[in-house]
């Protein structure tokens, strides 16, 4: 604490004293912001990270009363927000855990569905559109055809090419097979 006195009973630093502020104040700062949060190595980031925040604005800060005072401000007022940061983490993670677990898990990055992703992207982009419609969202042909301003008819063309080109381009037949079955 006696750093922070002899820091506080100096005059205003000048533009080219930042170096010199950061020297003196660090080492009482990361003891005073320890002693506000309870850890030393998190009140090391931030008593580094005041003081880039400080640099940032060393024009004004400089000319305050007590620059280091300010530097310990900012350093608190990120802890409370890290606890905060914390706390809510550790709620979501509970509420994560007590939810039941789904019966069936499907990984959605499976290989398959990797797959089928990749022919997906490789349809011409109305052909894409129509696939997602109709074996996606499940919409019948005529509601994907009000979508997407065009006829039944047209949605039911394009569903039929696009099954055809996945086919051709998933040429595993388990896989071409999940496609035309799911679909």
């Amino acid at each position: 604490m006696r750093v922070l006195v002899v820091v506080e009973a100096r005059a205003a630093y000048g533009e080219d004293d930042f170096e010199r502020f950061c020297r003196d104040a660090h080492p009482g700062l990361v003891a005073a912001l320890a002693h506000h949060c309870g850890d030393r190595f998190l009140a090391e980031e931030l008593a580094q990270e005041a003081l880039i925040r400080a640099g940032d604005r060393w024009t004004k800060v400089r000319q305050l009363d007590s620059p280091v005072g300010w530097a310990f401000r900012v350093g608190a007022n990120m802890a409370a927000s890290s606890f905060r940061r914390r706390g809510a983490e550790r709620r979501a993670v509970e509420r994560m855990r007590a939810r039941p677990l789904p019966t069936e898990h499907r990984d959605p990055d499976a290989g398959d569905a990797v797959a089928v992703r990749g022919a997906l992207r490789a349809l011409p982009e109305r052909q894409r559109r129509v696939v997602l419609l109709r074996y996606v969202l499940d919409l019948s042909a005529e509601q994907a055809g009000a979508v997407l301003g065009i006829s039944a008819g047209a949605v039911r063309m394009q569903a039929h090419r696009a099954l055809a080109a996945l086919q051709d381009r998933l040429r595993d037949d388990d896989i071409a097979e999940e496609v035309t079955d799911g679909c």
